[in-house]
């Protein structure tokens, strides 16, 4: 009997709580965000609900006090933003001026209500100029780069400690995407994003300030990144070019430097001049193992084929093959009688490049096309990692001239600098865009 009484006692005493814990469910999880934006009178703040706990969370919002732990018995003022989990953001207002507050996010269920920490804030004095940060319109957006910046006003007496941009392919790039600094100090500022980016993807963009009176964004601003170059070659209009025809049919303009006569566009032919098919490869694992010919179109994509060309691996090169007949791919050599004849290595890729901006990004340094050669920044694809990088920012084009087992010589022009780079440094997996000249 002894036993027995021991025995419910234990149960009444530590069991039977975790069973109706149990049955009455677990309460949400959720976190406060940060305030921001803070006036005399309003700020900033929200919350991010990860999971809905033993039910769906039918209420969330904020609650904020300047006297009491904040809570929906205990407030100064509360809102209410939507139900489930996820990110939402809160305007505070009917703040008092040189008052601190307490905040915090709740998200409910059936089993309760459950807290984020409290965050701390003071409100600014009542006519405190506040500084306003406005999120400029993304400009020379293309496929893997972009330019971002913000605005300031009124920031001239405050101490802008950093100003800068939050991006990321998700809706409230302040909480979800990465940050990029652009210095301090009340000026216009604008940052470039090259790399990286997802052709034909929606972006998101805040501008933020942090200031000794706290940290302020602008609204949100989105982006959707281009799916290939766009817009006509820029042909030198003062040149008489010529025109030679590949085994499918492609028309090239064609162009007399010197003593050499060059394609004034990038090779984009999928057969070899005796009609057999270059192979097509896409796959990033695939690619990177290839020690034979292969071809492909940057991003994967054939909509890049008019503008940019295909890009070939050296093994395709090493066909002896793939320029029309009557033409071939340079050598080392030929590479070097081009840019002698145009002033040598340092000015050359000013001469050759397209001018504007129609296709190369800023600053596109020096670029004239005065020879006619109109190089378009076609990128590469990497033989190491098998990605596509470079589209707007420079070409390469392989010479026939071998390196080493591993390597072979190439040249590239590219949108900082005036220059020709000479290499030997590219692995001959790969692709990069090919300029034939005639025999």
């Amino acid at each position: 009997m002894n036993n027995f009484k021991f025995t419910y006692k234990l149960i009444s005493a530590f069991i039977l709580p975790f069973i109706i814990s149990g049955c009455e469910g677990r309460l949400p999880s959720v976190d406060t965000i940060g305030v921001i934006n803070i006036t005399s009178g309003s700020a900033q703040s929200g919350g991010i609900v990860t999971d809905e706990g033993s039910g769906s969370v039918v209420a969330r919002g904020l609650v904020w006090s300047s006297d009491n732990i904040p809570s929906l018995e205990a407030h100064d003022g509360l809102t209410s933003e939507g139900t489930g989990t996820g990110i939402f953001t809160s305007d505070m207002q009917s703040l008092l001026p040189s008052t601190e507050y307490k905040v915090r996010a709740y998200a409910s269920n059936k089993a309760g209500t459950a807290y984020g920490m409290i965050h701390y804030f003071g409100t600014l004095t009542s006519g405190a100029v506040v500084p306003q940060i406005i999120t400029l319109s993304p400009e020379l957006v293309r496929t893997d780069s972009v330019q971002l910046g913000g605005l300031i006003l009124d920031g001239y007496g405050i101490d802008i400690i950093e100003k800068g941009v939050f991006w990321g392919p998700l809706p409230n790039p302040d909480l979800t995407g990465a940050k990029i600094a652009a210095g301090s100090g009340p000026e216009r500022y604008t940052v470039t994003i090259r790399g990286g980016l997802i052709p034909d993807l929606t972006y998101y963009v805040r501008a933020y300030i942090n200031t000794s009176l706290g940290k302020f964004y602008g609204l949100q601003v989105s982006f959707t990144t281009s799916l290939t170059l766009s817009g006509a070659i820029g042909f030198n209009t003062g040149i008489a070019y010529g025109s030679v025809t590949d085994i499918e049919g492609n028309i090239y303009k064609t162009v007399q430097i010197g003593t050499q006569t060059w394609m004034a566009e990038n090779l984009k032919t999928t057969k070899y001049n005796d009609g057999t098919q270059i192979p097509h490869v896409t796959d990033i694992s695939t690619w990177i193992m290839l020690d034979s010919p292969s071809y492909c179109w940057y991003n994967n994509m054939i909509e890049n084929k008019n503008l940019v060309g295909a890009h070939y691996n050296w093994y395709a090169v090493n066909t002896s093959k793939l320029c029309p007949a009557g033409w071939h791919v340079p050598t080392d050599y030929e590479f070097t009688t081009l840019t002698d004849y145009l002033g040598g290595l340092k000015v050359a890729g000013a001469k050759l490049k397209e001018a504007g901006f129609t296709h190369w990004e800023e600053p596109n340094a020096g670029a004239t096309n005065s020879s006619g050669f109109t190089a378009i920044p076609a990128g590469q694809r990497r033989g190491i990692q098998g990605t596509f990088t470079g589209l707007g920012l420079y070409d390469s084009w392989w010479s026939s001239s071998e390196y080493n087992i591993y390597k072979s010589w190439y040249r590239s022009v590219a949108t900082i600098n005036t220059e020709v780079w000479r290499s030997s440094g590219a692995l001959k997996q790969t692709a990069t865009s090919i300029r034939c000249v005639k025999d």
